[in-house]
Order: structure tokens, then C-alpha cells, then sequence
């Protein structure tokens, strides 16, 4: 007895021993992809665990030693400068979890702290030393978790700068002694061999010799060149990237918002999927951030990010507007106009929290959530401005601030084509930010530039000159046969010599460099259009839905004493600012802009209208229908989660237990039925709950041979009676509905024993 116990802790030892090597391939490749340091700490937690096991520990002793080792990690990783018994930094963690439990139920997970990364790090490992227990104990099978290893040791091989060279090899050796071992141990239990040791070993042996000597040879032997080309290049540019860590080769994005823009080019694919929903008197352009350093294949920022932080009562600094004609508003309608300043709100609902900001030009102010807790410490809601790129975001107390609902205040402009048409260069300081060019841009841009400006004096002219150029039919807005310059091509270049083809970011950025050629600043702005018109709020206001389709850039070009002025190069788009006709003999386009937005918007409630059927006051709107569905799901996604997963697990349970709750269904099922096919259709009920309940009937055995066998089980003769009524009503094509009522009360009083 004492050698099988023995037996069984060398084994179950050598198991957890070649685990514990196997699950080390996973800690191995973090020092290089993922900058993680104290990896050790990680090792000496997965040792502990198998010790733990291997001793049969009992669960409370486990989760406290494993609690204060995790306690003794982090203090040694973050908070080594504290005492390890001060009960601050103790403190810290605490308020740490509660804050990252907060943001990760709230889908914040950028915002999750080092800290409790490292807390999510190491409870994953407690989960998977677990599993690995249940596979080689209970289920004695580890090749789900072999293949896994393998998987995650290829592709880190393929996508990062980890050589898992030697770790395959390793992997390849330690996961087919355990499944040899485990192979051998199911066979040793099934066929109950009882002490197996001696078998063992001359079972472990060759095999050791074959696994160790195959894996030496198939390192050491010539290998063939690669029969398909790699698809790695292929995988990367699909998504995004390059082979080389540049620009993309070829490969189909989805349209939509990126924050990297260094690599312009490719064909996109749409998605209607929603980002936010605005309400406000107008269409207006929704701005996000600018980039100012243009590198020949894309835009990047050309100094390093600094953050100005506005509180809600102040206005967010930002370098957009500086001398706009304000709108006239008619203080006393029918005596004059009288100059006065009118400010908007736009209230936006966003689709997903998080504490980036859309804007719009005129802007004075955001506004979202309360300024105050009543009767608690201030909640001091607040705007962080990037000073270089000017993307705003939102912030509570000193850290970001994800909500959903906020409102835009703007002032409606008016750009004065006057003030614009004053400025010609001269005497004006120019941030040489706004003219940057790369050194090697090509000659034949700046070339096309000054002759399709060839004649204008001041810099609107010019401006206007080359946005229009763009509209002269030689070029063509398109998503998907769009080019991507070649290694040492131009972005501008390619698009307006070669291809003259594609969309926003095509058009903004060679309208930029353009203007940039001949001295005028100017800069790449990115954001969200209008979006698509959804209806009227019942009172003044238009509802439109903003979606990743409508992810957009412009152009932003400065004018002394105005400002940044937004222009629309790109065909198929309409600039929603309104220019200020002040200019006698001034085109007459630019006169027609305010005409063109209330048209738009009649436009828009007409087609409508006309979708609906007839008036959108009258009829039924799916899509106002569906945005309040979406907004309740995002408001209450987290309650709808928790009774979702109340309902899986109460339906989980009742499957579990069905053999439990059936019977008394099918009772009720046929308790007051009398038809002749009643007693036939309740003995085979009778039949599946009694082989649920464990009582399986032998393929080749008959129904008398099972009758017997249930009926010794209970110690009855019920089976016995009602096999044989069966066996009469099915041979003698006898009338069941009479032995149904004779023999109902016996096949309920049966039913009802396999609820025990």
C-alpha cells in the first residue's frame, strides 16, 4: 500500500514537474514582447501553486499564502520605496482595485493601472495552474493545453522579434512525455493493472529515447526552402501594418477613426457602425485633432505633446479662431439688426464611454456630468487640451473621465472673405510648423501649385484657387481602388500626377502640401463630417447619426485676424462653414453658402419623409426607434449583462438537473390525456428519463430483459407490468386508452423514483 502511495507521488510529481516546464513557455517570451520585467516572481508563484497541489494543501491555506505572495510581489514590483508592513501602500491597492474595478466594468481598459495588470496577471495564472491540475489529475489528458502552447509560441515566432526557435523544440519534447505518461496512466486505470511502476519506467524509456532522439534530428537535418510564400506580409498589411515597419503593401482596412497616420494609402471598406449621435440647430463639421509634420507617406506631430487643463467654467484654449465675424441676431425683429453674440448647444451621445471629445468651430465650452457631489467632496469635472495636437479629453479629479452624454457650445460663424483677401504675406510671421515640407518633396507639386495660383495676389485667392482645383473633373473620390505609394514614392505625388484617385485623406493632404508650397500655412485636420440626418426633435433642433463612415479629413488654413479657416477639398463633400460675402465682385458661389445649408437640410427632411411614406410627425421611424433601442442597451448594458448571465446560469443549472424537474412535467403533460396513443407516448417518456437517470438500456437488450434490470434497481415490479401492457398494446393493436387508466397511477409512482 505504501509503494502505490509512493508510486502515485512520484508521478503525480513528474506530471506537475513537466507542466510546470511546459506552461514556462509562456513566461519566457514577456521580457521581449510585452517589457515586462520580474518574471521571476511569476515563476516562483506557478512552482508554489504545483507544490501546493502536490500536497493536497487545503483551499483556505492556499488562497491566503497565495494572496500574500501576490501582496509581497507587488510591493517589491511598485511600491518597494514603503516599509512592507506600512499600512499606506496596503492602502493604495486597495483604492487601486476599486478605481481599475470601476473602469473595467465600465470597458475603460486603456486606463487599467500597471498595478492592477499585474494583480489580472497573476490571478490568470492561479486559473491556468488550476486547469492544468484538473487536466492531468481528473482528466489525465493535457493535449488541448499542448496545442495551445504551440499556437501561442508560432505566432509570437511570426508577429514579434521573439526566436521560439528552442522554446518549439522544448515544448515538442515536454508535451509528448506528458502525453505518453498520461496515455500510459488511462490505460493503466482502465484496465486496473494496480501497481504499475515497473511498466512505467519501461514504457517512459524507449519513448523518452524516441521523443529526445527525433526532435535532435529533425533539428539538425537539412530543411527545405519554403514551398508557399509568406503570408505574414500579407496578414499585415491586411491589418494595417508593413513587413518592413513602414507603410502598408496592400490589404483592405475598414473606414473608421485611427490615430496612426503615418502611413496614408490603401482601399478601405465601409462600417455604419455608430460612434455618436448629435443634436443641434445644424450640420456642422466635428472636429477631433490636427497634425502638423508632413513626412512624405503620412502625418505625425512634430514635438511632443503637451496638456493645458480648463475647468467647465473657463474656455479651453484652442487655436482655431482669433477675429470671426459673429451672426447678426434680430434683438427686435422688424426696427434692425443689432450685433449680439449667440451661443449653441450641441448635445452629443456617444456610442461607446470614453473621455475623447468632438468639437466644432466656434467653440466655448463643454459641458458634461455636475460640477459637485451634494453634500460630499467636489467632483470637478474638467478639459485637457493637447497643446500640439489640440485633441480634447475629459477628466475628473486629476485622471480621465469616460461618459456618454456631454454638450458642445459654440458660437455660429461667419468667416469674413474680406478680412481673408486682406492678407497677401506679407509682414505676417509664419510658425514654421505650418509650412513644414520634407526635404526631398517633389518639385513638379510645388511646380502645379504656383501655376494654378499664377495671378492671385492674396492668400484666400490662392486658397480658393487650388480647392477648386480639385473639382475639375480630372479627379474621382473613390474607397477601394485607391494606390499606396511605393517605397520612395510621394504620397502627394503618386495621387496627383498618377492615380488622381481617392478619398478625404488624398485630397486634405495634397491640398495642405500645396498651400504649403507657396508659402501659405496651413495644416491636416481629422474628424468626423456631419453625419447622416435622422429627423427633428419635435421642437427646433435636427438629430444626426455620426458614424465610422463618416470618419473624414480637411484642411485648416491661418489668416491673420480670423483665424484657422476650415476648407473642403474633397469631391462629394461640402464645407459647412459659412464665408461672409463682404467682397463687391465676388464670386457668386460663395454667396449662395447659407442658401446651400438650409437647402441641405430640406433636402434631408424630404428624403425622409418620403422613406417613411409620408410625414415624419405622423409615421412610425425605425431609425429613431433603433437609436433609442442602442441608447438604452449602452446606458444599461452592464444591468442586461448581469441578467443575461443570471438567466445562462439558472437555463445551465436546469440542464444540469433536468432529470430532476422532468418528471413531474411529463406528468403534467399527461395526467388528464385520454387519447389512444396517450400510454404508448408516456412509456417512452418513461423510457428517456429512466436512461437520463443513469439506467441505460444495453443496445441487443430487450424490454423485458431491461424491465428486469429496472426493476431490480428499485426493488419494485412496476417496469415489469407496464413493458409487458406495452408490449400487448403495440403486438395486439389493443386500445391504449384503457390501459392508461388503469395503469397511469403505476407509471407516475415509477416516474417519480428517479427524482431521488
Amino acid at each position: 500500500m505504501t509503494r502505490t502511495k509512493d508510486y502515485h507521488r512520484i508521478l503525480t510529481l513528474t506530471l506537475y514537474f513537466f507542466s510546470f516546464l511546459l506552461l514556462m513557455e509562456w513566461i519566457y517570451p514577456l521580457k521581449e514582447v510585452a517589457n515586462t520585467g520580474n518574471t521571476v516572481l511569476f515563476i516562483v508563484f506557478i512552482a508554489l501553486s504545483f507544490l501546493f497541489y502536490l500536497f493536497n494543501v487545503q483551499f483556505f491555506a492556499v488562497v491566503l499564502m497565495k494572496l500574500i505572495f501576490i501582496l509581497f510581489s507587488l510591493h517589491h514590483i511598485f511600491f518597494f520605496e514603503y516599509f512592507i508592513f506600512d499600512i499606506q501602500w496596503m492602502g493604495v491597492v486597495v483604492k487601486d482595485l476599486i478605481k481599475n474595478t470601476n473602469f473595467l466594468f465600465g470597458r475603460e481598459w486603456e486606463y487599467l493601472t500597471n498595478e492592477f495588470r499585474t494583480i489580472l496577471f497573476f490571478v490568470l495564472l492561479w486559473l491556468i495552474t488550476y486547469l492544468l491540475k484538473y487536466w492531468l489529475i481528473a482528466r489525465r489528458s493535457i493535449f488541448l493545453f499542448f496545442i495551445m502552447t504551440i499556437v501561442y509560441i508560432t505566432v509570437l515566432d511570426t508577429f514579434t522579434a521573439y526566436d521560439s526557435k528552442m522554446a518549439i523544440i522544448r515544448t515538442v519534447i515536454f508535451g509528448f512525455i506528458l502525453l505518453g505518461m498520461l496515455f500510459f496512466q488511462r490505460f493503466v486505470e482502465k484496465e486496473n493493472l494496480g501497481n504499475s511502476r515497473k511498466m512505467m519506467v519501461k514504457w517512459m524509456i524507449p519513448l523518452v529515447i524516441m521523443i529526445i532522439g527525433s526532435s535532435f534530428l529533425g533539428w539538425i537535418v537539412p530543411k527545405a526552402s519554403p514551398i508557399w510564400p509568406d503570408p505574414v506580409p500579407f496578414f499585415k498589411s491586411y491589418a494595417g501594418g508593413d513587413e518592413r515597419g513602414g507603410n502598408k503593401k496592400s490589404g483592405v482596412s475598414k473606414v473608421g477613426y485611427r490615430n496612426d497616420d503615418s502611413s496614408l494609402g490603401g482601399p478601405f471598406i465601409g462600417d455604419d457602425t455608430e460612434v455618436f449621435q448629435v443634436v443641434a440647430e445644424s450640420r456642422q463639421y466635428w472636429r477631433v485633432e490636427m497634425k502638423d509634420l508632413y513626412t512624405g507617406k503620412g502625418w505625425e506631430t512634430s514635438k511632443p505633446p503637451t496638456t493645458s487643463t480648463y475647468t467647465i467654467e473657463e474656455k479651453p484654449q484652442i487655436s482655431l479662431n482669433e477675429g470671426i465675424d459673429e451672426f447678426p441676431f434680430a434683438e427686435n425683429e422688424g426696427q434692425g439688426y443689432e450685433e449680439k453674440q449667440v451661443y449653441k448647444a450641441a448635445r452629443i451621445t456617444k456610442a461607446e464611454l470614453n473621455p475623447n471629445l468632438v468639437h466644432t468651430y466656434g467653440l466655448a465650452n463643454i459641458i458634461y456630468g455636475e460640477v459637485s457631489a451634494a453634500g460630499g467632496s467636489k467632483q470637478v469635472n474638467q478639459l485637457s487640451v493637447n497643446n500640439v495636437t489640440e485633441k480634447v479629453t475629459a477628466s475628473r479629479n486629476q485622471g480621465p473621465f469616460s461618459m456618454r452624454e456631454y454638450a458642445v457650445i459654440y458660437q455660429p460663424q461667419k468667416y469674413s472673405i474680406k478680412k481673408m483677401s486682406e492678407t497677401n504675406g506679407q509682414g505676417v510671421q509664419v510658425d514654421p510648423r505650418y509650412t513644414q515640407l520634407p526635404d526631398n518633396f517633389p518639385k513638379r507639386v510645388k511646380d502645379l501649385a504656383a501655376s494654378i495660383t499664377k495671378g492671385k495676389t492674396n492668400w484666400y485667392d490662392k486658397t480658393k484657387a487650388i480647392e477648386s482645383y480639385f473639382q475639375n473633373g480630372q479627379f474621382t473620390y473613390d474607397q477601394k481602388d485607391v494606390a499606396i505609394p511605393k517605397e520612395k514614392q510621394d504620397y502627394v505625388d503618386q495621387f496627383l500626377f498618377e492615380t488622381q484617385r481617392g478619398y478625404c485623406d488624398n485630397f486634405s493632404t495634397s491640398m495642405v502640401t500645396m498651400l504649403r508650397s507657396i508659402g501659405i500655412p496651413s495644416r491636416w485636420v481629422k474628424g468626423y463630417s456631419s453625419g447622416t440626418y435622422q429627423g427633428s426633435d419635435g421642437v427646433s433642433e435636427n438629430i444626426y447619426k455620426v458614424t465610422n463612415n463618416n470618419a473624414h479629413s480637411w484642411v485648416e488654413v491661418y489668416f491673420p485676424n480670423v483665424g484657422w479657416v476650415p476648407f473642403e477639398p474633397t469631391i462629394g463633400f461640402r464645407n459647412t462653414s459659412i464665408f461672409n460675402n463682404d467682397v463687391e465682385q465676388t464670386s457668386q458661389v460663395n454667396n449662395t453658402d447659407q442658401k446651400d445649408e438650409t437647402e441641405a437640410l430640406e433636402k434631408d427632411k424630404k428624403e425622409t419623409d418620403l422613406t417613411k411614406g409620408t410625414s415624419s410627425e405622423d409615421n412610425f421611424s425605425f431609425s429613431e426607434l433603433w437609436s433609442k433601442i442602442t441608447t438604452y442597451l449602452n446606458k444599461h448594458w452592464l444591468l442586461l449583462t448581469s441578467i443575461l448571465l443570471m438567466i445562462c446560469l439558472i437555463s445551465y443549472v436546469a440542464y444540469v438537473k433536468r432529470s430532476k424537474w422532468i418528471p413531474y412535467l411529463l406528468i403534467w403533460k399527461y395526467r388528464n390525456k385520454r387519447d389512444s396513443n396517450t400510454f404508448i407516448k408516456a412509456y417512452l417518456s418513461l423510457l428517456k428519463q429512466l436512461e437520463r437517470y443513469g439506467l441505460k438500456k444495453e443496445a441487443g437488450q430487450t424490454l423485458r430483459e431491461y424491465a428486469i434490470q429496472v426493476d431490480g434497481f428499485f426493488g419494485s415490479q412496476m417496469m415489469g407490468i407496464l413493458t409487458l401492457e406495452y408490449e400487448r398494446s403495440i403486438y395486439r393493436h389493443q386500445d391504449t386508452s384503457i390501459n392508461w387508466e388503469q395503469h397511469r397511477e403505476l407509471w407516475e409512482n415509477l416516474i417519480k423514483k428517479t427524482t431521488g
